[in-house]
């Protein structure tokens, strides 16, 4: 079982990411991709995409897992300019 992992002060996640294939390569990207959640473990994030591609039934729809960080107290971004 993957425990939740921080580096400093930033936690590894994983967001479940859908893919909406059937609005077409016309489709903006912005409006084809969107992160339904994020999970804390990867085995969490496994089950709940098995889960979800079962229940789509290959209509055009299609979950995927993508790692990322969490930073729960933020982080200082430099302004722009």
């Amino acid at each position: 079982m993957s425990r939740v992992r921080r580096t400093g002060q930033r936690v590894q996640v994983y967001a479940v990411v859908r893919l909406d294939r059937f609005l077409g390569v016309d489709a903006s990207l912005e409006s084809r991709v969107t992160v339904k959640e994020v999970l804390p473990t990867l085995e969490d994030a496994e089950r709940e995409v098995r889960r979800l591609n079962d229940a789509a039934d290959d209509d055009g729809i299609l979950y995927t897992i993508q790692a990322t960080r969490y930073f729960p107290e933020g982080r200082k971004v430099a302004p722009a300019g």
